[in-house]
């Protein structure tokens, strides 16, 4: 399925319940050979638990790796809460975690370097075991760029959690995500 355009280069991955798992498998492939960044945008983060090592190693390596998920403004509090659950482990590791302020963020995008992924798939495991979807990949330096740029607006209109504050964070909030 692979489409050249104008030096661009595309192609249509999908995930169908666990018959199908191509976008899992792209996607942990490109994270796992990152040399410079890992950026993804999710409405709903679960990662698997090959995800979230694979997010550590990259952080290990020097890669630069950045969550961006819904802040306070979700339409799924349980969703949000479920999130938070991974945030001691991946912030300890080196990986950045930043909540969307303005309104309900619900973009699915990932970037690996120069490769990008966008779609319909959330990166987690309901989406690879329950639902159809479909990614666009691009690997494309100019492509990538924007996608740079519309992520760097989107941090500075983020909350970066920082791993000493989350650490300490109050014992009610540790009691609602551990609910």
């Amino acid at each position: 399925n692979t489409t050249h355009h104008a030096q661009q280069w595309g192609r249509v991955a999908m995930t169908q319940g666990p018959r199908l798992l191509e976008i899992k498998r792209s996607f942990l492939n490109h994270v796992r050979n990152a040399k410079l960044r890992v950026w993804f945008c999710t409405a709903y983060f679960a990662p698997s638990r090959k995800l979230r090592t694979a997010l550590c190693k990259a952080a290990a390596r020097g890669v630069d790796v950045r969550v961006l998920i819904p802040g306070e403004i979700t339409d799924n509090q349980m969703a949000r809460y479920l999130a938070q659950h991974y945030y001691l482990k991946l912030l300890g590791n080196g990986v950045r975690i930043y909540e969307y302020q303005p309104r309900f963020l619900h973009t699915k995008l990932v970037l690996c370097d120069e490769w990008v992924s966008l779609g319909s798939c959330n990166v987690d495991r309901w989406n690879f075991l329950w639902n159809l979807d479909a990614n666009q990949e691009i690997n494309d330096s100019e492509f990538s760029t924007q996608t740079i740029n519309m992520f760097e607006q989107d941090f500075s209109n983020s909350r970066e959690i920082l791993f000493s504050e989350w650490r300490n964070r109050p014992l009610f909030s540790r009691i609602k995500i551990a609910f």
